[in-house]
């Protein structure tokens, strides 16, 4: 066994806050530090003096070079164990991912580098190593993420530009093309800057790169900058862009995951070049604030200390119904009356002079710093009263001294009501959904040499795919036979709801009119095609099965082909389509065809949410594996082999959400 490494080394490396191992110029382990005995949870009394690559058993449960060894070995060496790695001087750098270490595998950071003796020769090599699973993971999260993120940026009216974790560019919305003149597709996936090319003309950082900095790298950046928690906000004049140069407002804040993670940032910027200019020539500091508290959305009111009004903006005076010219200037809470119906003091004054019983006359008030933010009714500022939302903050000179309170308004009675409609229609969803799931048949019909099973899972409350199986028994057409249907209606919610209940009903109706599969789908067609204004159509497979001659004669009206599983043969069918999707034209002819079913065959009708359910790489299940799980669980009865596929499908998506239906009906003969 080698000696392990003494004294003040041994206690350096115990310290280090990386992995560290360190190995003598024959391969034995001489330091194993604390942290490589966390990760790996082996010993370092288990692991000094150990070689043959045992010390790569943790990582790879296997012997095998780590790359302290491959620090020691010619280039070629290298190159061949990793496919990309970098040089600098003697030392190496790679990241890797082992996928048998832990649970999922995992990514991992590693350096090593040759140690010399005084007199130059190599006597061994040390080599650290990180985790760097959750980094890469909330990468990848943020990247997959990403485009869900443009979609909703893209109708921000901000120019507003999102990176990830590692500064790269994962959105870039209409509005920063426009700005830019910078397309996306030339800026997603950009990193080192890139994105403040169209600004300063060079690479640097911009906003959202110093939130993920510490504090003192934005003081250095910006002359003033404002902070709301983790929020920097910013005005700047870039001198460089457009052709005298530009103002620009900008905002950024980190962006979390959902353990809290910090994964990127996000920047909105807006040119505010008229707003500066218009400011910089005004000669009069009240006209100046008022013009800018004449631009904000919500209606805002501004005090000085004395509670005398210094603005009052376009908004407050649609909201209260006074206009400005007899509110400025006026004290002694009169500013109240068109909300209160009184004098009294609002949040502004609340601000200004901080007063607990006062506070106590709202339901609700929350505290940003010396931001003052509540939600209140006000049973005087409309007809019948209404819900406000209120902020009010202090302002300051130059010298933070506070010379006033600004309070702005928002009328949110639209939104209230909205919140209850919305609960209300969660109500009536959850009922829809009962009434919805009362349309599938609660049990199969039995047949004689058969064994039939469905299952519909709907990927909302209420959907468009639904199956149905007619007991011919209770009609008068010949027993022994039995029909079976399994469609999918175009769109999502509750407008394919509906016309998932017609098409339904219009079915099962001519169904016990006509005995012949083209018949009834014709007629049906033909009166579902005339109700459907609304452009939907519905892709459905009707069939009727017949006890005594082991067959199911058919019409695939544009739906998915059911795969037909011969069991003698192990080989595949497919019931392929005989007329296009109900609903698009009235007068489509549909024929109809017959297929055998022998003993031991699997007739496997399903809709497209099978098919195309997708994992967390946007992987579609598809048709190959579905023939598989077909084949594997063929000589299970109908119902297990429903819950095979389903099972199987529920696995290859795991956490990834699904927006389509999945519906299943196995026949087996």
């Amino acid at each position: 066994m080698k000696p392990r490494m003494e004294g003040y080394c041994e206690e350096i490396i115990n310290f280090l806050p990386d992995a560290t191992l360190v190995i003598d110029s024959d391969g034995y382990v001489i330091a194993w530090n604390r942290e490589m005995e966390r990760l790996t949870h082996v010993p370092a009394s288990a692991m000094l003096g150990k070689g043959n690559y045992e010390y790569a058993l943790p990582f790879y449960n296997k012997r095998q070079p780590m790359l302290a060894n491959l620090v020691l070995l010619p280039d070629d060496e290298v190159e061949k164990r990793y496919h990309s790695v970098e040089r600098d001087g003697d030392t190496l750098v790679v990241d890797i991912f082992i996928p048998v270490f832990g649970k999922n595998g995992a990514y991992f950071w590693a350096k090593a580098s040759p140690l010399y003796d005084p007199a130059g020769n190599v006597v061994g090599a040390i080599e650290t190593i990180r985790d760097i699973t959750d980094r890469i993971r909330s990468r990848e999260e943020m990247r997959r993420t990403g485009q869900r993120l443009a979609e909703i940026i893209d109708f921000l009216p901000d120019a507003t530009f999102v990176i990830d974790s590692d500064g790269f560019v994962i959105s870039w919305n209409k509005a920063m093309e426009e700005l830019t003149g910078v397309p996306g597709e030339e800026m997603l996936g950009k990193g080192k800057y890139e994105y403040a090319l169209p600004f300063y003309g060079v690479q640097k950082p911009m906003l959202a790169n110093l939130v993920l900095m510490p504090e003192e790298e934005v003081e250095a950046r910006y002359d003033t900058v404002e902070r709301d928690n983790d929020t920097l906000v910013v005005d700047i004049f870039i001198p460089t862009f457009g052709k005298d140069g530009t103002y620009f407002w900008a905002k950024a804040c980190p962006l979390y995951d959902s353990s809290g993670n910090i994964v990127g940032a996000i920047e909105g910027i807006r040119d505010i070049s008229d707003r500066k200019k218009a400011e910089q020539e005004s000669e009069n500091a009240r006209l100046k604030l008022a013009e800018i508290i004449n631009f904000l959305p919500d209606a805002a009111v501004v005090i000085d200390t004395k509670g005398i009004v210094q603005a009052w903006n376009h908004e407050m005076e649609l909201l209260s119904r006074v206009p400005a010219r007899e509110m400025l200037g006026k004290g002694d809470y009169e500013y109240s009356i068109p909300f209160y119906g009184e004098k009294r003091p609002i949040l502004a004054d609340i601000v200004l002079k901080p007063a607990r019983e006062l506070e106590s006359d709202y339901a609700w008030i929350g505290r940003e710093g010396d931001t003052l933010v509540v939600d209140t009714f006000l049973p005087k500022a409309k007809e019948n009263g209404g819900f406000f939302w209120a902020k009010a903050c202090p302002l300051y000179d130059s010298g933070g001294m506070v010379i006033g309170a600004i309070e702005t308004i928002r009328d949110i009675t639209e939104r209230r009501e909205m919140e209850e409609r919305l609960a209300r229609s969660k109500a009536e969803l959850d009922i829809a959904a009962e009434i919805q799931q009362s349309f599938l048949p609660d049990t199969i019909p039995a047949i004689t040499g058969f064994d039939i099973a469905a299952r519909c899972v709907m990927a909302k409350e209420v959907g468009g795919d639904f199956f149905d199986v007619i007991p011919f028994e209770l009609v008068p057409l010949q027993r022994g036979t039995l029909g079976v249907l399994i469609a999918d209606v175009s769109g999502k919610g509750v407008p394919a709801a509906l016309f998932m209940a017609l098409s339904r009903i219009v079915v099962r109706v001519n169904a016990t009119w006509y005995p012949r599969p083209d018949k009834v789908i014709n007629s049906a067609n033909s009166i579902i095609s005339k109700d459907s204004r609304a452009g939907m159509f519905v892709t459905l497979f009707y069939g009727i099965i017949s006890e005594e001659e082991r067959s199911i004669t058919y019409v695939n009206a544009g739906h998915n082909p059911p795969l037909v599983y011969r069991h003698k043969g192990d080989s595949f069918e497919e019931l392929k389509a005989t007329g296009i999707a109900m609903g698009v034209l009235d007068d489509e002819k549909y024929e109809q065809r017959t297929v055998r079913i022998n003993p031991g065959d699997l007739i496997v009708l399903y809709t497209d949410g099978i098919t195309e359910s997708i994992n967390c790489n946007t992987e579609m299940y598809g048709d190959i594996r579905l023939r598989s799980v077909i084949r594997r669980s063929a000589s299970l009865s109908a119902d297990l082999i429903v819950e095979s596929i389903l099972n199987e499908v529920l696995e290859f998506c795991g956490d990834e959400q699904q927006f389509d239906d999945s519906t299943l009906l196995v026949i087996k003969g």
